[in-house]
């Protein structure tokens, strides 16, 4: 308890309040502007951070990730466009409300629940996080390994029948985060001689170019501005009221969320999408849905917000990010000297403060986004001539800023080229995502393991944990040949209905 006291009292210290509320604010405003999110906002503002106490730092961060997943659904909501994948399921009830003139009553079930389900999220994290890392804890080298394996595998398994390319950007990744020294011995390597390349390629600067940049780009091949905001005729309030009159859609929803966030790779846009159906098959109105009926709405709202922070679960506690997004968080973590894995909790309070900063992001948004909701929907507005420059000047910025490298400028360049092609050619970018930052954790787990077993590669399989891992990295990678041979979906089942929106959900995120 006197961790969480020094962590709490971290937590609410002027500064780091102050960078809680900033966060908060820039989380809301591009989470509203449409085809933005979670993982472009934390990129845009990881440089910032830099030269930031670690808990401020942290703090702002998780602001920015809960803050954009909520603004995500007001694009969806006010004119049936997601800010961001896992808004898309938000979209089919949300918009109808607000056709109807309900707009603020949906906006007020999109804020409630997403609050909610961050809070869902939280408990479990607190709760689960010591058990998990005592449990890694008696983990080696091989089985560490192996789980990073797992997870590149099941990121190219939820890849919507892409699994072949998720396997090739995973592999492009890793193999990009071998640039510059050996964690072992030390040599440079694929540094073609250059200095700048020793320490490797920076992970902010490539994440700046490959999402930020490469989004801007799409952006401005869209052009023109987005539509009028509808009018909110009914008041938010009535509809957070409402959603504590539906507790077993939140805490179904909340449940969902949370389940899907810790397996690794999954996501939000699965999440939301996964509790929209279950829903509506729970419902004893299942003709409402999708007429603007508001479990409709809440149960995605609340497993989008359950998911983001159950990520964070198998990212702080194993070391193994849960998504795309929190795979940048971690890499802040690092560059703030906090090491996710079991070593998590030996920085003090800090970790504790982390805890405290996270529920805190929860409330920020919560509150900032019921007052001043009218005001910031009317982001939506922008056009994009001059969102696109704003949106590129800071990414440059962002990637200079970081080591004060002209040659930064130049990386991020070529990754948001990179992107954009890799974007319109409809590749499945987190697996490259999760490549580049499990590089390290791949490679020096690999040689550490063949130290202690004297270069045996059957330590691999030898070991119990390592070889059950190794075996559901392989079913991963063979479920999407295997299930058309081992199930058959009855017409109208919950899997039929993933596959058909999920074709429908690709539509839209491109």
């Amino acid at each position: 308890m006197d961790m969480w006291w020094e962590g709490l009292q971290t937590a609410v210290q002027g500064i780091n309040l102050l960078y809680l509320l900033g966060g908060t604010v820039f989380g809301l405003i591009i989470g509203a502007l449409p085809g933005l999110g979670p993982m472009f906002a934390v990129t845009l503002a990881l440089p910032l951070t830099f030269g930031l106490p670690a808990a401020t730092a942290i703090i702002m961060l998780s602001a920015i990730h809960a803050a954009t997943a909520y603004g995500d659904s007001l694009a969806s909501i006010l004119i049936n466009t997601p800010g961001g994948v896992g808004s898309v399921a938000s979209c089919w009830d949300g918009f109808p409300l607000s056709q109807q003139g309900k707009s603020g009553y949906a906006l007020g079930i999109s804020a409630s629940g997403s609050f909610l389900g961050g809070i869902i999220g939280w408990i479990f994290l607190v709760a689960t996080a010591p058990l998990l890392i005592s449990f890694a804890l008696m983990m080696g080298p091989a089985e560490y390994f192996m789980i990073a394996i797992l997870a590149l595998s099941l990121l190219s398994m939820a890849s919507q029948g892409q699994t072949i390319k998720g396997v090739i950007l995973g592999a492009f990744g890793l193999l990009l985060s071998y640039i510059g020294r050996d964690p072992m011995w030390g040599v440079p390597r694929f540094t073609f001689g250059s200095m700048f390349l020793e320490d490797g390629l920076p992970l902010a600067v490539v994440f700046i170019g490959f999402f930020a940049l490469s989004q801007a780009v799409v952006l401005f091949e869209k052009g023109g501005s987005v539509m009028e905001v509808r009018q909110m005729k009914k008041g938010v309030m009535s509809g957070v009221i409402d959603v504590f009159r539906r507790p077993i859609t939140v805490i179904r929803g909340g449940i969902i969320g949370v389940f899907l966030g810790i397996m690794p790779a999954l996501g939000i846009s699965t999440a939301s999408i996964i509790a929209y159906l279950v829903e509506k098959r729970s419902s004893r109105h299942p003709e409402t849905f999708g007429k603007g009926a508001p479990a409709g709405l809440l149960a995605p709202e609340v497993a989008k917000n359950s998911c983001l922070v159950g990520d964070l679960i198998p990212t702080l506690t194993l070391g193994i990010p849960g998504s795309g997004v929190t795979a940048i968080f971690m890499a802040a973590l690092i560059m703030h000297g906090i090491q996710p894995g079991p070593d998590y909790f030996s920085k003090g309070s800090l970790p504790y403060a982390v805890f405290v900063g996270i529920l805190l992001a929860q409330f920020a948004f919560f509150i900032l986004g019921l007052l001043f909701v009218g005001q910031i929907a009317k982001v939506v507005m922008v056009p994009m001539p001059i969102l696109v420059p704003v949106i590129v000047a800071l990414s440059f910025l962002g990637a200079f800023a970081m080591r004060g490298f002209m040659i930064d400028i130049l990386i991020a360049g070529l990754f948001g080229l990179l992107g954009y092609i890799l974007m319109k050619c409809k590749w499945p970018l987190p697996c490259f995502v999760l490549g580049f930052v499990l590089g390290d954790i791949v490679e020096s787990n690999f040689h550490r393991a063949l130290l202690i077993s004297k270069g045996s590669y059957l330590t691999f399989l030898t070991r119990p944990g390592s070889l059950i891992l190794l075996i559901c990295a392989i079913l991963s990678l063979t479920w999407p040949y295997l299930k058309p041979l081992l199930f058959k979906p009855r017409q109208g089942s919950i899997l039929v209905e993933v596959d058909n929106l999920g074709a429908g959900r690709d539509d839209m995120d491109d």
